[in-house]
């Protein structure tokens, strides 16, 4: 696989994400296999943010830390992207920004400088259209025709009329030019043999996407970094396809609203991180109760309290598998790609009204915010399955929402359908949902809920394997780790270790089947973003599993291969 990486640098308010955002467009329409990441400080204007992509010949999933063109907005960014830019390497940078310590590093090979701002008002536009000399500048690295990135531009700016559009792309040919006079010659990144249909896609586009051909039809959330996101999407899409959103007070509301619209027998989710959930924690348990089907995403950011509100990590594993008070069914769904995102959510829907429980989807800021090329969505894999719902006609006065069943789940009856009462509670109840305070009854409604997560634990979902079928060492993470765990196993492969990568898109209740693969495994390696290993102590639990060794980041930026390779130190094959 052929890679090529561009890194966007400055501050809060220039742009970068701008400038990001057009060449993700024009590359992806270009033919190049993409995965685009961003890391960004929680403020409006000033410190240090960057916009990453890594275009390559092949599907990729991860990111690279060495980088082949720095474009530097400012010049914290020089100084910080020194030691990131290859040897031969491109930086592009405005020289009206630098520094003293900056103007010797300029001077070397391969530094090109294009005042952007200055560029644009010279040809009579508006200074913000920087961001397209800074666009049309790396263009000139990447290709020899100007259609494409125009295509972008038009698509772009349309909204804004003509004579932006026009502007844009006059100055976009500007800054293609002059890089193509000062670096011609160098050759460009290696594009995939044919260009089929791809949709790129970010995490907090999939999960959206994937709840709304889901069925989807209530949303209701607070704003909170990283999930916001699905809220937008949702806001913006759901209504023409019949959906409601709701923006709630705060969280508290945001999922008892929810709640209230799958007791009403529409499918509902919340969206929300860390602080946020720790608010539904009461409400999850009363739907653990009440037997209510619920979907709460919780897109992890690093803690405790506040943390760093922007950043990632996975740290709230524990915290989601535990869920709340007192026992109750519940799962945990880790997608760990934008694919995999789309695909999970129809499977944690089901998962709620099937068993009638809480369901929560496990994201974190890298899935939320990084974008890849995937393969257009195949709607016969969503299958809708609605659960152990009884009609109207079938529901006399006689009908009990809690009816003991062998398997424990009680047929539901949509409130207003038919001629039976439903009554719902979050104290203890008999089968006709009414209060109780008596031992037998308390220990039949517990065991008759509980009956339930065996079924559950039975239907988990399968670890996704990659690499050796024969393993001499394993890699086994969840959530956001997935991509760079596949890309350190084709590395490690290919360099004659028998490795093999597990995924587990499901970590509560772990799937039975886990057990045997990692018995049969020689050396084990747990990979995840927390500080406790919690994927460690969950397998632990589980299987009486200790690994022989793991890997963890906790500075809240994402693993990549590099990063697992670089802790192994050779130790995963014995070495």
């Amino acid at each position: 696989m052929q890679t090529f990486n561009i890194k966007i640098g400055g501050e809060a308010g220039q742009g970068l994400v701008s400038i990001g955002n057009i060449l993700l467009q024009a590359t992806a329409q270009e033919g190049w296999y993409l995965f685009a990441h961003q890391d960004y400080e929680s403020r409006i204007r000033g410190g240090h943010n960057f916009f990453q992509l890594r275009l390559a010949d092949q599907p990729v999933a991860s990111w690279e830390s060495e980088i082949d063109v720095l474009v530097a907005l400012d010049e914290t960014t020089i100084t910080l992207g020194q030691k990131e830019l290859r040897a031969d390497g491109v930086l592009i940078y405005d020289p009206d920004v630098l520094g003293k310590e900056t103007r010797e590093y300029v001077k070397r090979p391969n530094c090109l400088g294009l005042p952007f701002a200055r560029m644009a008002q010279e040809l009579g536009q508006h200074k913000i259209m920087a961001n397209a000399v800074a666009a049309g500048a790396v263009w000139a690295l990447l290709s020899d025709d100007l259609a494409v990135l125009n295509d972008t531009l038009e698509a772009m700016f349309a909204s804004k009329g003509d004579a932006v559009v026009a502007g844009n792309q006059k100055v976009a040919e500007a800054g293609f030019a002059k890089v193509r006079e000062l670096a011609d010659t160098r050759p460009k990144p290696a594009k995939a043999g044919e260009v089929g249909a791809r949709l790129l896609l970010k995490g907090n586009d999939a999960l959206p996407l994937g709840a709304l051909a889901a069925g989807l039809k209530f949303m209701s959330a607070y704003p909170m970094t990283p999930a916001t996101g699905v809220t937008e999407f949702i806001a913006e899409h759901g209504r023409d396809l019949s959906v409601l959103m709701e923006q709630a007070e705060d969280e508290i509301s945001a999922i008892n609203m929810a709640i209230g619209a799958s007791f009403a027998g529409v499918r509902a989710m919340t969206a929300t991180s860390g602080g946020g959930f720790a608010l539904m924690t009461e409400a999850l348990s009363l739907a653990g109760s009440a037997e209510i089907p619920i979907v709460v995403i919780n897109a992890m950011r690093p803690g405790p309290s506040t943390g760093l509100p922007t950043r990632t990590e996975q740290g709230d594993l524990a915290f989601a598998a535990a869920m709340s008070f007192g026992d109750f069914p519940r799962a945990v769904l880790s997608p760990g790609d934008p694919a995999e995102a789309f695909y999970l959510m129809g499977q944690a829907f089901n998962l709620a009204e099937e068993y009638q429980m809480p369901v929560v989807v496990l994201s974190d800021q890298h899935l939320a915010d990084s974008y890849t090329t995937v393969p257009p969505f195949d709607l016969s894999r969503v299958e809708i399955k609605r659960g152990r719902v009884v009609s109207g006609a079938d529901a006399g006065h006689d009908y009990l929402r809690y009816r003991y069943t062998e398997d424990g789940i009680s047929p539901r009856l949509y409130p207003g359908f038919g001629q039976g009462v439903v009554v719902s509670a979050g104290d203890e109840h008999d089968e006709k949902g009414h209060l109780i305070e008596d031992g037998e009854t308390r220990q039949k409604m517990m065991e008759k809920r509980m009956a339930k997560q065996r079924l559950v634990e039975a239907a988990s979902l399968e670890p996704v394997l990659c690499g050796s079928d024969e393993p001499d060492a394993v890699l086994i993470g969840f959530g956001s780790t997935k991509g760079a765990i596949a890309e350190a196993v084709s590395i490690l492969n290919e360099g004659g270790c028998k490795v093999q990568g597990i995924h587990l898109p499901q970590v509560f209740p772990l799937p039975g089947s886990l057990e045997s693969i990692l018995q049969r495994s020689g050396r084990t390696f747990v990979v995840e973003g927390n500080f406790s290993g919690q994927l460690e102590s969950l397998l632990a639990s589980r299987f009486a599993f200790k690994p022989t060794g793991h890997i963890r980041r906790y500075d809240g930026r994402p693993i990549n291969a590099e990063y697992i390779l670089s802790k192994l130190q050779g130790g995963v094959c014995g070495g």
